[in-house]
């Protein structure tokens, strides 16, 4: 990982808590509840507050990034039943770390308030923080160099030919010349922009606003040599309903694994920097999330 790359990700510090919430009585949940944490948790921090509700849900530059993800975790049952216990998790980046307080502020605002359509009470079980390489209690940031500088490590002996799968958590929504990409997967450095421009962006207004670094970032495209690629995708066509809107909003994206396999070591440090940030349309409600498998 070169120099520029190297400073940039050792500056930019995230905080990732897992909530454990146990329910106290039967409900029905939608199946992706993403839209429905994004909600919930904008109605708990607006009355925490106010300050931290304008940075997380105001309307900003059109270029400017939200500093956080809300991500539900991977069970898409519908029915939960009284002592069933779910879990979801909440992402800081850089400056938003400050919002820690009002944060767990929101969260105790939002147990009275409950969950979804039935406003299902429940009651929050713990907090713990989510690092590269355990879990553990109370407030622990890392950073995006902590993150991918053992993976990297690990890698560098490896041969010239490199193999490595991208399985998608939570549906990707990208737009790739101008169309939402529903079957073909946009091409790998195509994919690579997107992580380095969402990095950029994220940096320069929440983590440090240095516009010769970040130029320097933004020219170091990773050096690919020959390769192959495949993919297994299919577009899971969720909905969500916008209480703004007043109606169904769509809300799908691309869910599978695609693969690569050649030259292509240099990707790398992008592909496990868009891990930690997810990538693609709609983050904040927790899609664009994939697990990188070398």
């Amino acid at each position: 990982m070169h120099s520029p790359l190297q400073q940039l990700t050792q500056e930019f510090s995230l905080l990732k808590l897992r909530v454990y919430i146990q329910f106290q009585q039967d409900t029905v949940l939608p199946a992706f509840k993403g839209s429905m944490l994004h909600g919930w948790f904008g109605h708990a921090l607006k009355q925490a507050d106010e300050q931290a509700f304008f940075i997380c849900y105001g309307e900003h530059d059109n270029q400017q990034p939200k500093p956080y993800i809300i991500t539900p975790n991977a069970d898409h049952k519908t029915d939960w039943h009284q002592h069933e216990v779910f879990d979801f998790e909440i992402t800081l980046f850089g400056s938003a770390i400050e919002l820690v307080d009002s944060l767990f502020i929101a969260l105790k605002i939002g147990e009275r308030m409950g969950f979804g359509k039935n406003r299902t009470p429940f009651s929050v079980l713990s907090v713990s923080s989510v690092l590269p390489t355990n879990q553990q209690t109370g407030i622990h940031t890392y950073t995006l160099f902590d993150a991918i500088s053992m993976q990297l490590d690990s890698s560098r002996e490896l041969s010239i030919n490199h193999e490595i799968a991208l399985q998608l958590i939570t549906p990707l929504r990208m737009k790739h010349q101008g169309r939402i990409v529903k079957s073909n997967v946009p091409p790998l450095e195509f994919f690579l922009r997107q992580i380095q421009r969402r990095l950029i962006l994220l940096s320069r207004f929440w983590v440090v606003d240095d516009s010769l670094l970040l130029e320097q970032v933004n020219q170091q495209l990773p050096l690919l040599g020959g390769f192959k690629s495949t993919a297994h995708c299919y577009f899971e066509d969720w909905q969500r309903y916008s209480l703004k809107e007043q109606k169904n909003l769509p809300f799908g994206g691309l869910k599978g694994q695609f693969s690569f396999c050649g030259e292509i070591t240099e990707s790398l440090p992008l592909l496990l920097i868009g891990e930690q940030l997810h990538i693609g349309g709609k983050t904040t409600f927790g899609l664009g999330k994939y697990k990188l498998i070398q």
